[in-house]
C-alpha cells in the first residue's frame, strides 16, 4: 500500500553549559597585568550572549529526507541532515529519532545507539557552518503509516583559556683551573631560566671549602635575584681568596619557591705557591789584593711560578765592586747592593748569577744574598771570606858619610819598611861592630843594649803595612881600612834572620 508523505516534526533543544576553551565567537576582554615579572598574572574575561544563534536567531538546521512510501518487508533508506548555522562551534551535538511502530532500523552511518525507544546519533562537535548527514537503512514490517520525529541537542560553551607555565632554572659556576695563592680568585655564576615562566625571589649560595673565603672573611658567597624571566640569563661575580695551596672545589645552589633547589657543577681550582731557595758560595780565605768571585744560585722549589723574581747581594764598606754576570746592577750605598731582575721563575727552575769583589786590606768580607718574588717568602743566604795580608819587610843600612877619617864620627841608619799587605810583628834589630869601630850612641823607636861590639835593640811590637822604622848607631872610626857595619832583622812573620851590611872606608890623614 502507499504511505502518505511523512511530515517532519523538528524539536530543537539547546543545552547551554560553561566548559572547554577556544571558542572564537565569544567575547574576551584582557585585563593587563602589573608590569613586574613576579606580579600576579593578568586576567581575561570571557562572555557569551544567550540564546546562541545567527542574525535571525537560528542556531541549527535539522532536516529529514524520507521516501513517500515503502513496501512492506523491503529495505529502504532515509537521511537526516544537521547544519550549524552559527559562526562558532557547537559541541556535544546529539540527534535522536523515535523508534516508530511498523519499522525496524537495520543500520546507520554513523553508528547509532538505542536508548529507551529512541535511536541516538552522537555527532560530537560541529564546526561553524558545518553540516553532517546521517544515512539510515530501515524496513517496514507491517501495513500502516510511519511517523518519525527527529530532534537535536547541542551545547554552546563559554570558554576561558588558562596557560600553565613554570620556570626551569639552571646554574653553572665558572672558576679558574689554577691560580697563585696571593692572586684573588674570580668566580662567575650563570643563572638561566629555560622555562616558560619567571622565577622569583631566587637565592644563589656557594658554601666555600675550608681555606677559601671572601674579602670580608665569610665562607659563603650569596646573591639575591628578584626575578629572572623565561629565556633570560644573568651573571654574578665574586672574588675570593685562598689561605693556603691545594685543590679547592664547591658547587653552588639556586633556590626559589616556584622552582625548588638546583645545584651547579663543581669546578676545581688548583692553588699553587712558589717557594724560593738560595745558595751563595765564595772562597773561605784569600790574600788581599785578589778578586773574589761570589756565586749565587736561586731555585723555585714550589709549584707556582715565582713572578718578578729579584736577587740582591750586599757589598760591605771599603769593598770594591768589579763586575757581575746576568745583568746585575750595582748601586753604591752603605752597604752597596748588586741587584739582578731575573723575571719569572717556573717551578723547578734554577738561575745562577755571580759577582766579583776586591778588598785590599785584611779582615772578613761578609755578603748577604736574598731572593724575592711575588707570593713567595724571602729566601736568604750569606757567605764570608777571611782576607789575609802578606807581610814583606825590607831591611836597609846606609852610612851618612864615606870615607871617614880616623877619629871622626860615622852614623849608620838602619831602616825597616813593611812593603807587604799585612802587619809585621815583633821586629828584632841587632848590629855588629868590627874592631875598627867604637860604639858611641844609638837612637830609634826602641832602646839598645850594648855588649862589647854587639848592639841589641828591644823588639818593635808591630809594623803596619807601608810602615817604616829607623834606628841610628853612632860609632867612632878607630882603625883604618875597609870596614863593615852589620845589621840583622827577624820578625814573627819572617822566622829567619835577614842580614844587611854597609861598607865604609876609614882612613888615616897623611899629614
Amino acid at each position: 500500500m502507499k504511505l502518505k508523505n511523512t511530515i517532519l516534526t523538528i524539536s530543537i533543544l539547546a543545552g547551554l553549559f560553561f566548559a572547554g576553551c577556544g571558542c572564537p565567537a565569544q567575547k574576551q576582554v584582557a585585563v593587563p597585568p602589573d608590569p613586574g615579572l613576579c606580579s600576579a598574572p593578568g586576567m581575561v574575561a570571557s562572555a557569551m550572549q544567550y540564546p546562541v544563534g545567527n542574525a535571525y536567531g537560528r542556531a541549527i538546521h535539522l532536516s529529514k529526507l524520507t521516501p513517500t512510501q515503502v513496501i512492506v518487508n523491503e529495505p529502504f533508506d532515509y537521511k537526516i541532515k544537521v547544519q550549524n548555522l552559527t559562526s562558532q562551534e557547537l559541541i556535544n551535538v546529539v540527534v535522536s529519532d523515535a523508534k516508530p511502530e511498523h519499522m525496524t532500523i537495520n543500520s546507520s552511518d554513523p553508528d547509532m545507539r538505542v536508548v529507551e525507544g529512541k535511536v541516538l546519533w552522537d555527532l560530537g562537535t560541529l564546526a561553524p557552518n558545518e553540516s553532517r548527514t546521517i544515512s539510515i537503512s530501515a524496513v517496514a514490517v507491517d501495513m500502516g503509516s510511519i511517523t518519525t520525529c527527529a530532534e537535536v541537542t547541542f551545547e554552546t560553551p563559554t570558554c576561558a583559556q588558562i596557560d600553565i607555565v613554570r620556570p626551569q632554572l639552571t646554574l653553572s659556576k665558572v672558576a679558574p683551573s689554577e691560580s697563585i695563592k696571593c692572586d684573588r680568585i674570580p668566580l662567575t655564576y650563570i643563572l638561566t631560566n629555560e622555562g616558560s615562566a619567571a622565577a622569583c625571589d631566587v637565592v644563589i649560595e656557594d658554601v666555600l671549602p675550608d681555606g677559601m673565603m671572601t674579602s670580608t672573611g665569610d665562607n659563603v658567597v650569596s646573591f639575591n635575584v628578584d626575578s629572572i624571566g623565561p629565556g633570560e640569563s644573568q651573571e654574578f661575580e665574586a672574588v675570593v681568596d685562598a689561605s693556603t695551596s691545594g685543590i679547592f672545589a664547591s658547587n653552588a645552589t639556586a633556590s626559589s619557591k616556584s622552582s625548588g633547589t638546583i645545584t651547579s657543577n663543581m669546578p676545581e681550582t688548583m692553588i699553587n705557591q712558589p717557594a724560593l731557595a738560595i745558595k751563595e758560595t765564595c772562597p773561605a780565605a784569600k790574600f788581599i789584593g785578589k778578586s773574589l768571585t761570589y756565586e749565587i744560585t736561586v731555585s723555585n722549589t714550589g709549584n707556582g711560578v715565582a713572578r718578578d723574581t729579584i736577587i740582591a747581594a750586599t757589598i760591605p764598606e771599603n769593598t770594591q765592586y768589579k763586575k757581575s754576570s746576568g745583568g746585575g746592577m750595582y748601586t753604591h750605598a752603605s752597604p752597596g747592593v748588586v741587584t739582578w731582575k731575573i723575571g719569572d721563575l717556573a717551578p723547578g727552575e734554577t738561575r745562577d748569577v755571580s759577582m766579583k769583589l776586591l778588598l785590599d786590606k785584611p779582615g772578613t768580607l761578609f755578603t748577604m744574598a736574598t731572593a724575592k718574588a711575588f707570593c713567595a717568602e724571602t729566601a736568604s743566604d750569606s757567605c764570608r771570606t777571611e782576607l789575609e795580608g802578606i807581610p814583606a819587610v825590607l831591611l836597609e843600612v846606609v852610612d851618612i858619610s864615606d870615607p871617614i877619617e880616623l877619629g871622626a864620627m860615622e852614623t849608620y841608619i838602619i831602616t825597616v819598611t813593611n812593603q807587604g799587605t799585612a802587619e809585621d810583628t815583633n821586629i828584632v834589630i841587632n848590629a855588629l861592630l868590627e874592631d875598627t869601630m867604637e860604639y858611641v850612641s844609638s837612637s830609634g823607636p826602641t832602646k839598645a843594649s850594648v855588649s862589647g861590639n854587639k848592639i841589641a835593640f828591644e823588639p818593635l811590637a808591630s809594623l803596619a803595612t807601608d810602615g817604616q822604622a829607623s834606628w841610628k848607631v853612632n860609632v867612632k872610626a878607630i882603625g883604618e881600612g875597609d870596614v863593615r857595619f852589620r845589621a840583622t832583622m827577624n820578625t814573627d812573620q819572617l822566622g829567619r834572620v835577614v842580614l844587611e851590611t854597609e861598607a865604609t872606608r876609614f882612613y888615616q890623614d897623611l899629614d
